[in-house]
């Protein structure tokens, strides 16, 4: 469900305005160290806590109208100083900054900020997981409970401490239940809360900890002696007035819906807010000097056009419209967003932004779609081809025997490659980005008609404007983000690797992959049964029933019944019960390594045993996995429904399931072909190391030269198990592992690992000069690169947190090993005959499906594709197997 986030905007703000100096002034005069200080929490608290598209976040402000509060005591926040001239002034600022971030500011007139959060606490609390109420108020810990939560900055702005029960009775006393009736008694001097005069917070929380409220201690107050009973019959009044003021109110105006409040990202006025109000270190800290916006273009890309409609009768007029340009944009509406599934509707075609043209053919046979997209296909492929995600569009034209390859220019691919890290490259957010265009989306058009199920049973109009529009908007996106490719140096990326394989894996997807279900029905079986016994082992380990697929359920056991101290918290401040956190605990109580073991095979029968099976397409029996080339930052592809990317194919189990891939034909076979270290070889190359570079040279085993030296040990007394530790030394490497790192993989002392670290760059000491200089590299130039020109860029580099610093060492070594790989699939793809497929793209392999006939002839290919891919200083290596299923 995610979590919601309530902040306290005026307290936030108020809190940054006095943290920091108002000396912050911009170069047009204007203070901001309220609005900089704010943006600081904020952007702490969307980096560390917030997860997108999946949490919510509302900003709430106090407005200045009076409340009940100031009927009920004209004094109320009396003795509150004014405001600052100089923190009133930024208030609008901070309130544009935080909307340009793309979170919702709210207030109420006759309502603090305080009752409306407290109302959205109460109001949503079955909607979320957990609420979060970011405040230094401590009249809010009166909300505490079940699944709400403070986040209370302290020391500064940056630094939040979380609350719950029982830190809140740890500092005030109390639990939060009784947080009224404390400040109803000892009084708040800072909001002029009367409470009890002579009561303070030592005795209000004395008396609370006998009794249940003031209404308690005053049914009890005959019990109570001396001055405290004089104290409270005086101050009985200003007890229960005070008990008015602090409770919050609950009936405030809240109109948002949850889709309202789920946090999507920035904006894209947040960029230039930033420049505008000259905040230099922010924009360099959030990267955004490598990923400028369009400031000026010749044409306003955001402007609403008309689109033209045309029939099938009438297709001649059509080409005549396309025929003279040099570029086209095309996007094909289709009954289905799986390619051998789906049937052609239309065809939108633009020949230059702000012109839109759709063919209907909704109601033509499927031979008569077949000859009319026949000839259009003819017209087009003699020009440069734009498309988004363009893929998808030539899988389906396949179905109608259609091959289109001269791909120019897939603006998602292009978008990705100037932004890789980005997590959305759909047409819809694109155009926002560039064009600050917003679309139609596809289920408006679709609620505009009652029982509408495709496209069909819309309205032509709006089809026509709805697939007009995303051929247009396609080509403006193209007008915009190629020269973007181009100055950042990315157009060998783009042309020699990402555009070239497109035919290859929309042939790959069509080919699809014959799993043998009846096999995997008897995994599932096994599976089912070793699940049942773990449930047993587990609640025999435990003493009672639990549930192993429950955080809360597992955190319990581990750490409360059992006592284990674990590796780190959650936002709620218990101790995590993720994977990482149960690989760190294994050894202390042998019910982790059951756990483990359970979530091992729940995820293989859910993702691959019993999920698999229920994909198998009905026409071609086949299951049709979708290739990626946007799913990763470095560059690998990455494979959705099934995921085949994710398989453990080193476990036992993993290689279990591979034996369900097979040959569909009784006289098929599968070769695969695997490159032998890869990133090893890249890594000699790059750091042009000389002991690296001989020993791949003249054949010799990488791994066995490192074990001798890390253990100073010959090569010739170096075992299975030195061996073992050499391997795992040499792959951590190549990720900028740590000391502590390379202890928990080997399981030995941090001092020895950092030893075993430091021989091993005594003995490659290119390796050393190499991770130094990409450093420096990224730390001037703010990007990495592979040896082909992709770059990944990054951010805070400067700050030298290790795992910025692995993901600059290790990026042009895993994003050149996977554009080789591309490269390979690329010459497979023109150079293997057409009985022999590609099936399968999985971490350093290539699987292909044959006549049995036919092996001998196509492993030369194979070995000469794959190791001619690319010309490194060392030779590149396949290690193949061919059998009756994808070998291990």
């Amino acid at each position: 469900m995610g979590d919601l986030y309530l902040i306290d905007g005026t307290g936030i703000a108020y809190r940054a305005f006095f943290a920091l100096d108002t000396w912050l002034k911009n170069s047009k005069g204007l203070t901001t160290n309220a609005i900089l200080g704010t943006s600081r929490m904020m952007l702490k608290l969307l980096n560390d806590f917030i997860r997108k598209d999946e949490d919510s976040i509302l900003f709430v402000m106090d407005k200045k109208t009076k409340t009940y509060r100031n009927e009920l005591l004209e004094s109320y926040k009396a003795n509150r100083p004014k405001a600052p001239d100089e923190f009133i002034e930024q208030i609008p600022y901070i309130l544009n900054m935080v909307e340009y971030m793309g979170i919702n500011v709210t207030s109420a007139d006759g309502y603090e900020a305080d009752d409306i959060i407290a109302t959205a606490a109460v109001k949503y609390k079955d909607l979320y997981d957990n609420i979060y109420i970011v405040t230094s108020d401590k009249d809010m810990m009166q909300l505490i409970k079940e699944n709400i939560f403070i986040l209370r900055p302290e020391k500064g702005i940056t630094d939040i401490v979380m609350y719950e029960e029982n830190r809140v009775k740890e500092k005030m006393g109390v639990p939060p239940k009784k947080i009224i009736d404390l400040l109803s008694l000892m009084g708040d001097s800072a909001d002029n809360i009367p409470g009890v005069k002579g009561i303070g917070i030592k005795t209000a929380q004395k008396l609370l900890n006998v009794y249940n409220d003031i209404e308690d201690i005053y049914e009890h107050i005959e019990e109570l002696k001396g001055a405290i009973k004089t104290k409270l019959i005086a101050g009985k009044d200003m007890a229960y007035l005070s008990k008015r003021l602090v409770r919050l109110q609950y009936d405030a105006p809240l109109n948002y819906e949850k889709k309202d409040l789920i946090y999507t990202g920035f904006t894209d006025k947040f960029q230039d807010y930033l420049k505008e109000l000259e905040f230099k270190r922010i924009i360099k800290e959030l990267g955004f000097e490598n990923e400028e916006k369009i400031e000026s273009q010749e044409n306003d890309y955001s402007k609403k056009v008309e689109y033209e409609l045309f029939a099938s009768e009438n297709v001649k007029d059509l080409y005549k419209k396309i025929e003279k340009s040099s570029k086209i944009s095309f996007d094909l509406e289709t009954t289905s967003l799986i390619p051998n599934k789906a049937k052609v509707l239309g065809v939108a075609l633009s020949p230059e932004p702000f012109v839109g043209y759709y063919l209907d053919l909704s109601n033509e046979t499927e031979e008569k779609k077949k000859e009319i997209l026949t000839e259009l296909s003819n017209l087009i492929i003699k020009k440069d081809i734009i498309g988004q995600n363009i893929k998808y569009d030539i899988s389906v034209l396949k179905n109608y025997d259609i091959n289109i390859e001269n791909i120019y220019f897939d603006t998602m691919i292009g978008a990705f490659l100037i932004s890789p890290d980005s997590r959305r490259f759909n047409m819809d957010d694109l155009a926002e980005k560039y064009l600050n265009y917003k679309t139609t989306k596809y289920k408006e058009v679709m609620s505009g008609t009652l029982f509408s199920k495709t496209l069909k049973d819309v309205n032509i109009e709006s089809v026509k404007d709805y697939a007009s529009e995303d051929a247009d908007i396609t080509h403006r996106l193209y007008k915009v983000i190629y020269p973007k490719v181009n100055a950042s140096k990315l157009d060998r990326i783009l042309n020699e690797v990402e555009l070239p394989l497109i035919p290859v894996l929309a042939e790959m997807e069509t080919n699809g992959v014959y799993f043998d279900t009846k096999y995997l029905k008897q995994l599932e079986g096994e599976f089912s049964k070793k699940v049942n016994q773990l449930m047993i082992d587990m609640e025999n380990l435990a003493g009672y029933p639990f549930n192993p697929n429950s955080p809360k359920q597992v955190g319990e056991l581990l750490y409360k019944k059992i006592g284990l101290k674990g590796k780190k918290k959650t936002k709620t401040g218990s101790y995590s019960t993720d994977a990482e956190s149960l690989e760190y605990l294994k050894g202390q109580h042998p019910i982790i390594e059951k756990i483990l073991e359970n979530r091992k095979y729940q995820k293989l029968l859910s993702t691959y045993v019993i999920a698999i099976p229920k994909m198998v397409n009905e026409k071609t029996g086949r299951v049709h996995t979708s290739f990626n080339q946007t799913g990763t930052s470095t560059g690998r592809l990455s494979s959705s429904d099934p995921n085949l990317q994710n398989l453990p194919i080193r476990e036992e189990e993993g290689g279990r399931i591979r034996k369900a891939v097979k040959p569909q034909s009784e006289d098929g076979i599968l070769l695969s072909a695997d490159y032998s270290q890869i990133e090893l070889r890249v890594l000699a190359h790059i750091s042009k190391d000389e002991t690296l570079i001989n020993a791949y040279k003249h054949g010799k085993d990488i791994h066995t030269i490192t074990a001798s030296k890390i253990f100073g040990i010959s090569e010739e007394e170096v075992d299975s198990h030195a061996r073992r530790v050499g391997k795992t030394v040499n792959f951590s490497i190549v990720y900028g592992v740590s000391g502590y790192g390379l202890a928990q993989r080997v399981g030995i002392g941090v001092a020895q690992a950092q030893t075993f670290i430091n021989k091993y760059f005594e003995l490659y000491k290119g390796v050393g000069s190499y991770q130094k200089s990409i450093l420096e590299f990224a730390k001037n130039n703010g990007y990495v690169e592979t040896l082909m020109g992709r770059k990944r860029f990054i951010k805070n580099i400067r700050a030298n947190k290790n795992e910025i610093e692995r993901m600059a060492i290790n990026s042009p070594i895993q994003g050149t090993a996977a554009d080789i790989m591309k490269l390979a699939m690329i010459k497979l793809y023109k150079n293997l005959p057409s009985y022999a497929k590609m099936i399968l793209q999985v971490h350093d392999e290539i699987v292909i499906e044959l006549p049995k006939s036919k092996l001998e002839e196509v492993k030369p290919i194979l070995k000469d594709c794959m190791e001619n891919a690319f010309k490194l200083d060392v030779p590149l290596e396949i290690d193949m197997k061919y059998g009756d299923y994808w070998m291990k």
